[in-house]
């Protein structure tokens, strides 16, 4: 006799899996669909539980209303008027609880407080509607894990396709589940498939899945040879060419002749001369994203994740900086304490304030900065702090009681009233979302953006377009960032808010002799990324006549090319206007162009 097998299912995980759609679906292949519905029965989930909540803040409110004014008429008014209230009183307490917001006023989305804010100035008001997004609103009202799941669906489908697409029929729910996991742990990021691939070896099929439905599923949507023929062309006769053949032969349209084996011309006719234009791209022209920064200081948002960029770009806005302004006095805060980040600032910034504060106390953390801050604020004269790590020292500030209202105090100080007073200000953050800095609506308007993407970490830019760091007429598609990211030599896009353009991020000089993408130490001073390859590609010799005449012009205290040539080069016999005419030449693709930036105007 057979022995039965026992089920490995629950009654609450039976529960749980038939709120899904049919699992079967997803097992036989069909992701994609799968993976929509999902996002589409959450998004009617949310919508629903959104509608019904402000159906029961109305409907108690009104009757809470109705029985406090008709308290007179009738001796159980004020009793149901009590009773509504209670329950106005629970879906107040139900709706915050679910959403973190309070929101009394039915059909009124978002915190209560910032609407009222913003309904005393039309600028704020029209601000505060512009922000809102639907999409967040709703998912508020989701559960816990369903909303971190719709957070999923909606920014990265199409890894998930690639990732269970790679799976076996048998283990995609599971797999789905354990990415869930992840992205929730990982906070918006997926484990490589490397590791999905390792641990799903460890992994058996479902027996729970009904795989005589997913051979019937798989058979269904296989696609069939229905036997349709192809479509047939014939083209239309040109009424130019009627009329004139009517004209010259006098014969109808209607007449049937034979048609001659090639076209007799005119001897009359006049020769035709085909003027033919070939199409080639136009090169690339690299956009000097240092000198621009350099040339005036302001207050600017730097946005990235680790990895992308944003030391080796900032370390090179302060070298020019200091190189355009040597009286500027930069203070730099360094929160993470990364050693191998050295290079970036010595030599470049005056005061260096480094600790790592993940090892702090957020009371010991808070000290730490804000001592950092007072000494900066004793400094004399026109001076730039930059605040790194800005997310890491928010969590700081807002774990501590009562200090996040004083960070944002000072961050909102120095970003509107500290230009007047030669004050400037720069924060780096990983995160978009800066509301709890302070950083939101028309404070982030007087920061010049710049946001850094490494096609490596798509939901991060997806992250940048759903807040408003980026203006709604550069919210482009994540395909669109990669390619602009594909001409950059070092793979990453930039979006600069001084010229509102997205631009490939230049080759830029890594001072702190480590190099990221490799996870490697660096003898000389290159470039970042593929610094090695391009300087191969441009020269066999370890060092050109180009190679020297650059490091010439970037140790010269010259301020034009003219000064440089007489004072350091001395080139007797040859022509000042050849050898003014090469280094022009030599500086158009050079990242030092910035310190002749009027030498054209000076040839002029």
């Amino acid at each position: 006799m057979q022995q039965q097998i026992p089920m490995l299912g629950t009654k609450e995980t039976a529960l749980l899996r038939d709120d899904y759609p049919s699992i079967e679906y997803l097992e036989a292949g069909n992701i994609a669909s799968w993976l929509q519905e999902r996002q589409d029965q959450l998004l009617i989930r949310a919508r629903d539980e959104r509608n019904e909540m402000n159906l029961a803040k109305f409907i108690t409110l009104a009757t809470a209303l109705t029985g406090a004014v008709c308290y007179a008429t009738s001796p159980l008014a004020p009793i149901g008027a009590v009773v509504a209230g209670v329950g106005y009183l629970w879906s107040i307490v139900q709706d915050l609880n679910d959403t973190h917001q309070f929101a009394p006023i039915p059909f009124i989305r978002g915190d209560f407080f910032a609407f009222l804010s913003a309904m005393g100035d039309s600028v704020a008001r029209a601000e505060y509607f512009a922000n809102q997004n639907e999409i967040a609103d709703l998912m508020l009202h989701l559960q816990p894990m369903s909303k971190y799941e719709f957070a999923m669906l909606k920014q990265s489908s199409h890894v998930l396709c690639e990732y269970l697409g790679a799976v076996g029929s048998g283990k995609r729910f599971y797999a789905y589940r354990w990415l869930l996991d992840w992205f929730i742990q990982l906070r918006g990021q997926f484990p490589t498939r490397e590791q999905l691939s390792g641990h799903l070896a460890q992994v058996t099929i479902d027996p729970r899945v009904n795989y005589q439905q997913v051979t019937v599923i798989q058979e269904a949507i296989q696609p069939q040879n229905l036997g349709i023929p192809q479509a047939r062309f014939a083209q239309l006769p040109n009424h130019a060419v009627g009329a004139r053949f009517v004209e010259e032969t006098g014969q109808s349209a209607g007449e049937i002749s034979p048609i001659p084996s090639a076209p007799m011309q005119s001897a009359s006719s006049p020769p035709v001369n085909t003027d033919i234009s070939i199409y080639t791209t136009k090169p690339q022209v690299q956009y000097d994203l240092i000198g621009h920064i350099a040339k005036k200081v302001t207050n600017m948002l730097w946005v990235g994740v680790p990895g992308s960029g944003k030391g080796i770009t900032i370390s090179n806005a302060i070298d020019a900086i200091k190189r355009l302004h040597p009286g500027i006095h930069i203070f730099y805060i360094d929160p993470k304490g990364d050693e191998k980040e050295t290079g970036y600032f010595k030599g470049r910034v005056d005061t260096f304030k480094r600790a790592k504060i993940l090892e702090m106390s957020p009371v010991e953390a808070v000290k730490w900065v804000k001592e950092c801050f007072t000494e900066f604020q004793n400094i004399s004269g026109s001076k730039l702090i930059i605040l790194d790590e800005g997310t890491a020292v928010c969590s700081k500030f807002k774990n501590t009681k009562g200090e996040i209202g004083w960070l944002k105090d000072k961050i909102i100080s120095y970003c509107s009233c500290g230009d007047s007073s030669g004050w400037h200000f720069w924060i780096v953050v990983q995160n978009p979302h800066t509301d709890d800095l302070g950083i939101s609506g028309g404070l982030r308007s007087q920061l010049t953006s710049v946001a850094l993407v490494h096609p490596d970490n798509v939901p991060a830019y997806n992250a940048m377009i759903a807040t408003q760091l980026i203006p709604s007429d550069r919210k482009i598609t994540s395909t669109q960032v990669m390619e602009i990211a594909a001409q950059s030599p070092v793979g990453r896009a930039v979006y600069y808010g001084g010229i509102n353009e997205w631009i490939p991020m230049p080759l830029l000089k890594n001072f702190s002799g480590y190099d990221r993408d490799t996870k490697n130490f660096i003898d000389s001073a290159p470039s970042n990324k593929q610094t090695s390859q391009a300087e191969t590609k441009e020269s066999t010799t370890p060092t050109t006549q180009a190679q020297q005449m650059l490091a010439l012009l970037e140790k010269t205290k010259a301020s034009s090319i003219d000064e440089f040539i007489q004072s350091e080069l001395k080139l007797d016999g040859v022509p000042p206007e050849l050898i003014r005419l090469g280094i022009e030449k030599l500086l158009q693709n050079s990242p030092i162009k910035y310190k002749f930036d009027g030498c054209d105007s000076n040839q002029n």
